[in-house]
């Protein structure tokens, strides 16, 4: 079944500038071996052109005071990514700026996209374009993760590669299943595939499903075992990512929803604050 139509478009979404270089440097990585066109968007949240309650408007009020205007935050991102582009001519790499409500704005522009590049966000734009991403949009998403440029001790830091070796983190269930499907253009292509499962002590293999899946993918893959330890399972998926020598971990997103695991915590929520990979997933 490994037939996948090679990805065509491909979505950054720069809400904010803090995540512009790190987004665009996944993008290009992605797009890199494939026929296809990076659309780099700056979504932002205008109430002329949102229809919001009062309470909304006063949270964006305050949020001029911290973070400046609409017309200031748009500057900031658009100076990151011509500073970006300065130095990839050739770069296939459009711009496009629309603002209105952030959330209809992800729907509409992610719409046509195999792929949503994004960064892992830190201002209310950002998360508001994540959360609509991954729960509304309903496409594979790319997490890039944070810039090291942002550290002034880092050197300049190494090219970006996405799905030379991409580590699967594997527990059956339709999440990973769909982002697996969604990213197969991505593991057909891969020089390796290793599907890594943390296993319940005295439950069944996860590694029976993982193999039949992936071999009616048509994708080879190596499985890997991990014993479940204490402390975090998606520390344990990123700390084997790292020995394993893999440049992008795929997994299933938020499996018991958003507020279940901004609460208790969760394999997504904690990948999400420690990767220093790129991140597919899908919920």
């Amino acid at each position: 079944m490994n037939g996948a139509a090679e990805p065509k478009i491909i979505v950054a979404l720069l809400p904010e500038p803090e995540t512009v270089m790190p987004c665009l440097d996944c993008a290009l990585a992605a797009a890199d071996g494939f026929d296809a066109a990076i659309s780099a968007i700056h979504v932002g949240f205008n109430p002329r052109f949102a229809f919001v309650p009062p309470e909304e408007i006063a949270i964006q009020q305050l949020r001029e005071l911290r973070e400046g205007t609409i017309a200031a935050r748009l500057a900031r991102t658009k100076a990151v990514f011509d500073a970006w582009i300065a130095g990839r001519a050739g770069a296939p790499v459009t711009w496009k700026h629309d603002e209105g409500d952030v959330g209809a704005l992800v729907a509409a522009e992610t719409a046509d996209a195999d792929l949503v590049v994004m960064g892992n966000p830190v201002r209310l734009d950002g998360r508001d374009a994540f959360h609509a991403t991954l729960f509304w949009s309903k496409r594979l998403l790319l997490v890039a993760p944070p810039d090291p440029r942002t550290d002034p001790t880092a050197g300049p830091p190494p090219a970006r590669t996405v799905g030379r070796h991409i580590v699967v983190g594997w527990k059956p269930g339709e999440p990973v299943k769909r982002a697996a499907r969604k990213a197969l253009p991505w593991l057909a292509r891969a020089d390796k595939v290793t599907v890594v499962s943390v296993e319940k002590p005295g439950a069944a293999s996860y590694q029976t499903s993982a193999r039949a899946f992936f071999a009616e993918l048509g994708v080879a893959v190596d499985c890997v075992e991990l014993r479940r330890e204490a402390g975090s399972v998606g520390l344990q998926l990123l700390a084997s990512s790292d020995r394993l020598g893999g440049d992008s971990l795929l997994i299933g997103a938020f499996k018991h929803g958003a507020l279940w695991e901004a609460i208790l915590g969760g394999v997504t929520r904690d990948v999400l604050a420690a990767a220093r990979i790129p991140v597919f997933m899908m919920c």
